[in-house]
């Protein structure tokens, strides 16, 4: 997909964005590079509204999610006995404007091909406008579908459905609890839908993925993200984390498989049974036997395995782990490959997507008055009241033991012993190769804070080269919130916003910078952009304040003039300093 505008008419606004805010992605004029894949920054300072446009973002998307997903809870909808429930009709963005390209699904394509637009295939696709007043439902219009379908007929669920993203990604270097909700309630969506398919005897599929679209990938998954990468995708994929972290490749590592947690039944499956009460097991389902097709294959990848009973002291509990250990060659490499190959998947975001559950499935800890809680919450803080993640020993999925090889170094090294800013390289890279070929909107919240400035500066070009390995048609769109000249420097004004809030109305004002950024020295970033005139810091500033004073008390000019080349470093301000001291000397 392709972001166009998007339109806050709430009255009250919507967080830091009041009535009326708006923003244009992509100009009319700019609508021939829709399927160039151009990262859109949000640039400003603090508190200047650019991480509630990602914020507002996944919020209408949960909300159509909520609208369109084939499957939801049971009592998750609005009702006279549930009155906090999901309602079509109020939405937490509860009046916007939001307008989009997105490729166009064959299957909705039925005109003849001598009556569709005769222009390039790379130039096809629905213009899609969603529109929500409050009190109301949201309103979904394909604008140019006569050019390529003779239907007139409302879109139906699943034509819709096709005309949304993908996946909707979000990451975040820190806490952003305002872009997290969305996509925290998705995951007890996503166990939901698990977990009612399982008790129900239904199948979920295979391979196994769930239906709800909202990602986010926290350090949760980092573990799941580098696995999936390093074991499936080639050489020339992973040149940046060889380049960059010089990191070579996979050691070893051990996955445990927690076996013994069950779920009951549905009554209606009970109902043709003979249940033994003091047997549990007869109206009981293990948790993981939906995904058993794909744990065989694992194991089918493993080095060696083994099932391992644990008796608790009590005498009543018994652990059972299935315990995985892969010692990584291109043996084991082509193993994963081979066992997930499937044309019409992508096969390093399949073998994600299998973590992905299994981590999901540790919210089998979260009661179902919880999960309601979750469901129904505006509370930003709903997920520091509610954790979803049980103790070690009962976690559905662990990554132990994962080690890994590094450039100049004669052992294997402990993914833990990885600084802060290479697991956030690795992380916010590998979401982007996992992702690439697929129909995503990526919203990426400062996701360069930990990076040293090499990396700050080499953090879109290896973004693009992630995106650029493989001819893909799709239409990718990202936006990155920054507050880093390099990002800046390192894209074009068209595709750069720069967000402003009013000191006294409190106003916020989204513009396209009035030159050119790509190319542009971080400097003149820093000053035109973030409103930051100085090259030093603050206390390096109040020392030259204070020489400057000393400067008119002292006789020894020249004497001075040495004191200060040996206190004060190189740059713009010292150097002007120092001027000053030269034409006071050739005064005399």
């Amino acid at each position: 997909m392709k972001l166009l505008r998007f339109k806050v008419t709430t009255p009250e606004g919507f967080r830091s964005l009041q009535s009326g805010f708006e923003i244009y992605f992509l100009r009319d004029f700019d609508y021939p590079l829709a399927h160039d894949f151009n990262p859109t920054i949000l640039a400003g300072r603090n508190g200047s509204g650019k991480s509630n446009i990602l914020e507002a973002l996944a919020n209408i998307f949960y909300h159509l999610d909520c609208m369109y997903n084939d499957y939801l809870p049971q009592g998750f909808l609005v009702s006279e006995e549930n009155p906090k429930g999901f309602d079509n009709q109020v939405c937490l963005v509860d009046a916007f404007e939001l307008e989009y390209f997105i490729d166009i699904p064959i299957v909705l394509m039925d005109k003849p091909v001598n009556e569709v637009p005769d222009i390039p295939v790379n130039q096809i696709k629905a213009y899609i406008k969603i529109s929500k007043e409050v009190g109301g439902t949201p309103i979904f219009e394909w604008v140019n579908r006569e050019e390529y379908s003779n239907k007139t007929a409302p879109l139906g669920k699943k034509e819709i459905q096709l005309l949304l993203p993908k996946y909707v990604l979000g990451y975040s270097s820190g806490e952003n609890e305002l872009l997290s909700l969305p996509f925290f309630k998705t995951r007890f969506l996503h166990y939901d839908e698990y977990a009612d398919k399982l008790i129900r005897e239904d199948s979920f599929g295979f391979p196994p993925k769930s239906e709800g679209r909202l990602v986010y990938l926290d350090k949760e998954y980092s573990q799941a993200i580098l696995l999936a990468n390093l074991l499936m995708q080639d050489e020339k994929t992973l040149a940046p984390f060889n380049e960059e972290v010089e990191l070579e490749d996979i050691d070893e590592f051990r996955l445990i498989i927690c076996m013994d947690k069950y779920l009951d039944l549905h009554e209606d499956i009970l109902r043709d049974r003979t249940v033994d009460l003091e047997d549990k097991r007869t109206y009981q389902v293990q948790l993981t036997y939906n995904l058993k097709n794909s744990i065989e294959i694992l194991k089918q990848c493993a080095t060696c395995y083994e099932t391992r009973v644990i008796d608790q002291e009590n005498g009543e509990e018994i652990k059972e782990y299935l315990i995985l250990d892969y010692k990584v060659t291109e043996a084991t490499k082509e193993a994963f490959r081979f066992h997930f190959a499937n044309e019409e998947y992508n096969q390093p975001l399949q073998l994600f997507q299998l973590f992905q559950i299994l981590l999901e499935l540790n919210a089998y800890v979260v009661s179902d008055y919880d999960k309601k809680r979750v469901y129904q919450s505006k509370n930003i803080f709903i997920n520091h009241d509610i954790n979803p993640t049980p103790l070690e020993g009962d976690r559905i999925i662990r990554f132990k033991n994962l080690w890994i090889k590094k450039k100049g170094l004669n052992r294997p090294l402990f993914t833990k012993e990885l600084s802060d800013g290479e697991h956030q390289f690795l992380h916010s890279l590998g979401l982007c190769l996992l992702f690439k070929n697929e129909n995503c909107l990526f919203l990426l919240d400062e996701p360069e804070t930990h990076f040293n400035p090499d990396w700050k500066a080499k953090f879109i070009s290896s973004i693009r080269h992630c995106f650029s390995l493989e001819d893909s048609s799709n239409m990718r769109e990202m936006l990155i919130t920054t507050h880093s000249p390099y990002i800046v420097s390192d894209s074009e004004s068209k595709y750069v916003h720069v967000f402003i809030k009013d000191d006294e109305t409190k106003e916020v004002t989204c513009i396209f910078p009035e030159f050119q950024t790509l190319g542009t020295s971080v400097n003149k970033i820093t000053l035109r952009i973030f409103n930051k005139p100085d090259t030093i810091g603050s206390y390096a500033n109040s020392k030259i304040d204070e020489l400057r004073k000393k400067l008119e008390e002292t006789k020894d000019k020249e004497g001075f003039l040495s004191k200060v080349r040996k206190e004060i470093g190189e740059s713009v301000e010292s150097m002007l300093f120092i001027n000053d001291i030269i034409d006071q000397i050739e005064d005399k």
